[in-house]
């Protein structure tokens, strides 16, 4: 289906081909499993697929009324004359005296047509009951709950460098039950029970549950609040219990155990046993000198202030090191806006191009949006809501390919087209950058034929499991070779050359929006809603393919962590 035919509410021809296709086979048993699968996709993802099923049910419908009302006419007409009158009704068939013989005929194609929309009815139904995901709640047919493995959530970091074996975290990402390998830098984890952990590297902490984990070796501050109570650490040669305060433990590699208490109780049973040491504010219990009522060293663990003052340290550098990084793109010719998402002060509502010779209408007008925190501390975004919140711009001139690429954090897929960037007007040569329903991004460019489009969709990128962290995405379409192709924080996640494209065409900007879709005014005094739930930091679109080594130049340069 081309993007005009979805935006008008159109099935194209072919698509309601393929429909009528698929439903005939489903009412024959007949259906192929991919073909199955395929029905599906088409009736939860196209409104227009499921307008015009509800047209065929609602054809059914007539068409059982149709037959109840001939029905119960000729059970009337049959059993009682006088019911003719009631209805006001002048058919005289020959034999009407006769009980049976005043029933009209029923035509077999309408026959035939009531039977197979029944049967659709019944199949689709069923179809969309049986299918996993979805299920009856004595109710409305309600969409099965997102469910989370997470048993903490990593909080915060200080120049973190992670083992390539111990996952590769970002901060506001959860952290299931298993291993973190810290190797060094700081990191700050909160387990969903309330209990934190400041880890310091090398460290390697297993979490077990949201109030039980692992230390092989490693360094950590924990705090246990009131209702955390009984979180427990287990190292290789003992467990440990808070009972509600805040203690330091140490586990050397040959696997030792030294443990500090700064605050309230802690229980340390030694080796397997039951036997148990209850120690208190300032007491000391290691593996290889036993317990002391004195010996807790607080300066020898990292805690929130030392962490929050080295974390703004490393924020400054991180934001210096972006800049200069960023330079050699920012100078590019090949640059046609480059908002870096700086503002002036906190009610700047202008995204200053960057590139040096850029015209004035090429700066972004901010509607709506406001500022919020970025990828990491100091560092600014833009936070986009409500229907009406859009950053404004303008592009002269034809190009023959393009690059789009931004940082987002994504904080809902809430409407069938979500706006990355969207000119005002779909013609000829005009990119559309979003993310559709289905939680990808697509770059489609109006071919020039009707309403047909070059386009391609990334994998979903985009579900619960990963709203709220930040991802760089980057689009390309080259109109000389026909390739477009997609990237996800610096790798190339798919491609596809267009084997037609019109060698006179161009890539045109003109008008457009971030994070929305076009004015409401003149003769579309509304329009539709395609605007984007998250934040954005950092925009940057080339008049040129840029390479996959360019791009991942450009992720490395401004990752979070």
């Amino acid at each position: 289906m081309s993007q005009e035919e979805r935006d008008l509410g159109r099935l194209s021809d072919e698509d309601t081909v393929k429909l009528n296709s698929w439903l005939h086979d489903l009412e024959e048993h007949q259906l192929a499993e991919p073909d199955r699968k395929a029905l599906e996709t088409m009736l939860l993802g196209s409104e227009p697929a499921r307008r015009y099923l509800v047209q065929r049910l609602g054809m059914g419908a007539a068409l059982c009324r149709l037959a109840d009302e001939s029905q119960e006419s000729g059970d009337q007409e049959g059993d009682s004359p006088q019911g003719l009158r009631a209805h006001g009704t002048s058919v005289h068939l020959e034999g009407s005296h006769r009980p049976g013989s005043l029933k009209r005929a029923w035509p077999a194609s309408a026959k035939l047509a009531l039977a197979a929309s029944l049967v659709l009815c019944a199949c689709t139904l069923g179809l969309l009951f049986l299918r996993p995901g979805l299920h009856r709640n004595d109710g409305p047919m309600v969409q099965a709950e997102v469910t989370d493995e997470g048993c903490a959530v990593l909080v915060d970091v200080v120049g973190a460098q992670w083992a390539s074996d111990g996952g590769d975290w970002q901060v506001g990402m959860s952290v299931p039950a298993g291993k973190v390998k810290l190797q060094s830098g700081l990191a700050r984890l909160e387990f969903y029970s309330g209990a934190s952990v400041t880890l310091e590297g090398n460290s390697e902490l297993e979490i077990v549950s949201v109030n039980e984990a692992k230390c092989r070796f490693g360094q950590m501050r924990v705090h246990v609040p009131p209702h955390a109570r009984g979180f427990k650490l287990m190292t290789p040669d003992a467990k440990v219990v808070d009972l509600g305060t805040e203690f330091g433990l140490k586990v050397s590699d040959s696997g030792k155990s030294d443990v500090h208490v700064f605050d309230g109780e802690v229980e340390v049973y030694p080796g397997t046993g039951d036997d148990k040491l209850n120690l208190k504010t300032g007491a000391r219990w290691n593996a290889e000198d036993g317990a002391g009522t004195t010996g807790a060293d607080t300066q020898a663990f990292a805690d929130i202030a030392s962490l929050h003052a080295q974390s703004q340290d490393a924020d400054e550098r991180r934001t210096l090191e972006w800049r200069v990084g960023l330079q050699k793109f920012l100078d590019d010719p090949r640059l046609l806006v480059g908002y870096t998402f700086e503002p002036l002060n906190a009610w700047d509502r202008t995204l200053r191009n960057q590139q040096p010779d850029a015209p004035e209408f090429t700066n972004g007008s901010v509607v709506g949006a406001q500022w919020a925190q970025g990828r990491w501390r100091g560092k600014q975004a833009l936070a986009f809501k409500s229907p009406g919140d859009r950053v404004r711009l303008a592009v002269a001139g034809e190009y023959d390919a393009i690059t789009l690429a931004a940082w987002v954090q994504v904080g809902g897929v809430d409407r069938n087209y979500n706006s990355l960037f969207l000119t005002d007007t779909w013609t000829h040569g005009n990119p559309h950058w979003q993310i559709i329903r289905s939680g990808a991004v697509a770059l489609g460019v109006h071919n020039g034929k009707g309403s047909g489009q070059h386009v391609l969709n990334t994998p979903v990128l985009f579900g619960p499991e990963n709203l709220g962290l930040w991802f760089h995405v980057a689009s390309t379409f080259d109109v000389r070779t026909g390739m477009l192709r997609h990237f996800v924080n610096g790798r190339q996640v798919d491609e596809k050359k267009e084997a037609k494209v019109d060698p006179s065409s161009r890539i045109r900007i003109g008008s457009g929006e971030l994070g929305n879709w076009g004015l409401p005014e003149g003769k579309t005094p509304r329009t539709e809603v395609r605007s984007f739930n998250g934040r954005m930091d950092e925009f940057l679109m080339f008049k040129e393919a840029l390479s996959a080594k360019e791009i991942e130049r450009i992720f490395e340069i401004g990752k979070p962590n």
